[in-house]
């Protein structure tokens, strides 16, 4: 009798396998057709126009009966944009991408809401919210990049503190507004030395420019030889031929570009499926194709060597007046 029993554990084993994938199949079939139904998905984004519309259009390409519609605008805009728009309850957009520190503040605010991924469990675990609303979409390094002709290879700084030197003095670009990057070298650094750090920094005669983009065009052309800057920019100028490199410290920070679903996402079906094709292995190759660095942990990036790369914290924002007067102390 025993053994009798024994014996249908296989056939009910494999009964059940097939009704969990039929289940399964259904529901998919049924979220398809709820996205089909709805059929558009508004994307708010800080990307580059052109680079917005091709990863619009590979998602078109895989589901033809999507559209997405794209709007484009600065951080500080999109970031006022939302919080207007969540303020009146004319709730317009289904997925936006912004710098990090603008979408822990639409968190704070109640505009996104939890949606977790299934892709998210292939990304770092600094790259994503605990709490499942948003997951890094692609970050960009803030690096130092060196002219190669004006700066001898055993002269090119290894560590931040080699920035220092007198050498240097009246011959460093710097961005304005480098709050993250601040807060982020402190913690890493610790509070007395990082404050030593950037204190002495300040004092370098540093050539202010409102965009990274900036520094490293001034840095091509010999204006002054080194500039912390984005390493897309240098690897981009670097192709067409800049006298541009990278300069090999212990770490570099990243400025992540988190992706998350609207709270009251008017196409909430078609929201998801648009994350999910962004995260994918393929939405992200796309991203890192694009020159831009993703957070995806089964995507090698052997171009950055063993450079350890350490996500800025955007909870910051929370404290972003304390901090901005702190960094005013040493910088413009």
């Amino acid at each position: 009798m025993i053994a009798h029993k024994e014996s249908l554990y296989p056939l009910l084993l494999f009964t059940l396998i097939w009704f969990c994938r039929g289940y399964a199949i259904a529901a998919d079939e049924k979220a398809l057709q709820l996205v089909k139904k709805e059929g558009q998905v508004s994307f708010y984004t800080t990307m580059a126009a052109t680079e917005s519309k091709l990863l619009a259009d590979a998602f078109q390409a895989k589901y033809p009966f999507m559209r997405v519609d794209i709007t484009r605008l600065s951080s500080d805009k999109l970031l006022q944009r939302i919080t207007t728009e969540h303020r009146t309850g004319a709730q317009l957009f289904d997925v936006v991408t912004n710098s990090g520190m603008e979408v822990h503040l639409l968190k704070k605010a109640n505009s996104l809401a939890r949606y977790v991924s299934p892709e998210a469990q292939f990304f770092f675990a600094d790259s994503k919210d605990p709490a499942g609303s948003w997951v890094d979409m692609y970050s960009n390094l803030r690096i130092v990049t060196y002219n190669t002709r004006l700066v001898p290879r055993e002269k090119v700084p290894k560590r931040y503190e080699e920035l220092l030197d007198p050498a240097w003095k009246g011959q460093i670009g710097f961005p304005e507004g480098q709050y993250a990057w601040y807060a982020t070298l402190l913690r890493i650094m610790g509070d007395e030395r990082g404050r030593k750090f950037m204190q002495a920094l300040g004092r370098q005669e540093l050539h202010y420019r409102n965009a990274p983009v900036l520094i490293a065009q001034f840095v091509a052309a010999g204006e002054f030889n080194l500039g912390l800057v984005y390493e897309n920019q240098v690897l981009r100028f670097k192709k067409q031929g800049a006298p541009l490199g990278i300069a090999p410290l212990p770490f570099v920070t990243k400025n992540m570009h988190p992706l998350a679903v609207a709270a009251a996402a008017p196409h909430p079906n078609a929201s998801k499926l648009f994350v999910d094709f962004v995260l994918s292995k393929e939405g992200q190759l796309m991203m890192k194709n694009l020159g831009r660095v993703v957070s995806r942990t089964d995507i090698p990036q052997d171009e950055f060597g063993q450079v350890k790369i350490i996500a800025e914290d955007i909870a910051i924002a929370d404290r972003i007046g304390q901090i901005t007067e702190e960094y005013k102390r040493y910088f413009q």
